[in-house]
C-alpha cells in the first residue's frame, strides 16, 4: 500500500517537470518570434550623379512693345472714324479722315496761281532761249523764282491737306478710341492741350519688364537664358533670351530693369498679364543628390537616416541646389554607397536595427 502512495507521488512529480520544461521552451520561442517581428523591413536607395540648375524667380508684367496716344497734326473736324476699339490696323492704315476747309481752299487757290506761274515763267524762257536779245534775261529769272516759290508753297499746302487724314504710326491694335464723327480737333502740334484720338498698341512682340533686384543681378545681361511662364495661361512656359537691361539701379527700389521680347503673332499673351521669369544663374553637373523623400524635417532641422550595418544612423543633413523631385547632398561623409531610407523613417529611430531593402 504504502509503495503504491510513493509511485503515485513520484509519478505526479515527473509529469511537473515535464510541463515546466515544455512551458519554458515555448516562452522562448514565443520571445525569439517577437524579436524576429520587431525587426522593421525599410526601402533604401544610394544616392546618384544629377545636374542642377537654379536661379531667381521674378515676378513681371507684359506690355506692348509700342504705345501711343495719336494726335491729329491739323486741327479740323472729325469727318469718318474708319477704326474702333479692337480693329487690327497696319502701319500706315487711316484711322481717321478730318475736314479743315481752310486749308483745303488755301491748296485750291495756290495751286490755281501755281498754273498761272508756271505758264508765265516757261513762256519767258521759250521767247528767251530763241530771241534772247527782245527778253530780259532779269526777267526770266525774276519769273522763274515767282514760280518756284509758289510751287513750294503749293507743295506745304498739299503736305497740310495730306494730315487731315491720321494715320497709323505702326501696326498694333486700337485700345481706346476718344472721338466720334464731327468733333472739333485741334492740332497736336501748335495747341498746348489737344484731344487724342485714339490709343494704339503694338502687341507683336510683347515686351516682359522685370525689376531685377541689386541681389540677383549679378550675371543678368543681354542674351542671358531664362524662361518666362504666365499664370493665367496655365503657366505655360516659353524659353526665351533677355533682350535689353536698363543697365543701372533704379535710386528707390534698387531694381535694375530687364526686359524681354516674346513674339506674339496670335496675340495669346495680352499687355497687362503678369508673368513669372525665371533666372538659371547657378548651374552644378554630376553632383551627390537624393530623392526628396529621403529628407526628413524635424524641430532641429533636416535629417536623413542611413542604414550601415543594418542599424539606422539619423545624420544631419547639409542641403545644397534642389529641383523638384531631387535634392544636391553636400555632406562629406556620404558616398554613392551610402544606403538612405526612403520609406519607413517615420517607423523607427536612432541606432535600431532594420533589414533595408533597396528600391
Amino acid at each position: 500500500m504504502i509503495q503504491s502512495i510513493y509511485s503515485s507521488i513520484s509519478f505526479l512529480i515527473l509529469v511537473m517537470l515535464v510541463s515546466a520544461c515544455g512551458s519554458e521552451n515555448s516562452s522562448a520561442g514565443t520571445a525569439a518570434a517577437s524579436t524576429e517581428q520587431k525587426t522593421q523591413i525599410v526601402q533604401v536607395v544610394n544616392p546618384i550623379k544629377k545636374t542642377f540648375t537654379e536661379g531667381a524667380l521674378i515676378t513681371g508684367s507684359a506690355e506692348p512693345n509700342q504705345q501711343v496716344m495719336l494726335y491729329a497734326m491739323e486741327s479740323g473736324y472729325v469727318q469718318t472714324m474708319h477704326k474702333d476699339i479692337g480693329d487690327a490696323v497696319r502701319k500706315g492704315d487711316v484711322i481717321a479722315s478730318l475736314e479743315n476747309p481752310q486749308i483745303s481752299g488755301d491748296f485750291q487757290e495756290k495751286n490755281a496761281m501755281l498754273a498761272s506761274k508756271k505758264s508765265t515763267y516757261e513762256r519767258l524762257k521759250s521767247t528767251y532761249e530763241t530771241t534772247p536779245a527782245i527778253t530780259p534775261l532779269q526777267l526770266v529769272e525774276t519769273a522763274e523764282g515767282e514760280y518756284l516759290s509758289l510751287k513750294a508753297a503749293v507743295d506745304a499746302a498739299q503736305n497740310r491737306l495730306s494730315k487731315l487724314k491720321v494715320r497709323a504710326p505702326f501696326s498694333g491694335i486700337i485700345t481706346q478710341r476718344y472721338l466720334d464723327k464731327g468733333a472739333l480737333v485741334q492740332s497736336g502740334l501748335s495747341q498746348s492741350n489737344p484731344q487724342a484720338l485714339v490709343q494704339i498698341q503694338e502687341t507683336n512682340p510683347v515686351r516682359i519688364k522685370i525689376p531685377l533686384p541689386a541681389a540677383d543681378m549679378a550675371g543678368a545681361g543681354v542674351g542671358m537664358d531664362v524662361t518666362v511662364a504666365f499664370p493665367v495661361l496655365s503657366d505655360e512656359t516659353i524659353k526665351a533670351k533677355i533682350t535689353r537691361t536698363s543697365g543701372v539701379l533704379d535710386a528707390s527700389s534698387k531694381t535694375m530693369q530687364i526686359e524681354i521680347d516674346i513674339p506674339n503673332k496670335d496675340g495669346r499673351i495680352k499687355p497687362g498679364m503678369y508673368a513669372k521669369v525665371q533666372f538659371l544663374d547657378v548651374f552644378k553637373e554630376d553632383v551627390l543628390s537624393l530623392p526628396t523623400k529621403a529628407k526628413s524635417i524635424e524641430k532641429e532641422g533636416a535629417f536623413l537616416y542611413a542604414v550601415k550595418d543594418n542599424k539606422v544612423m539619423r545624420i544631419p543633413l547639409e542641403i545644397g541646389l534642389s529641383s523638384k523631385d531631387y535634392f544636391e547632398v553636400l555632406n562629406s561623409d556620404v558616398d554613392e554607397k551610402t544606403a538612405f531610407i526612403v520609406e519607413g523613417k517615420g517607423l523607427v529611430k536612432d541606432g535600431q536595427s532594420v533589414a533595408p531593402k533597396f528600391k
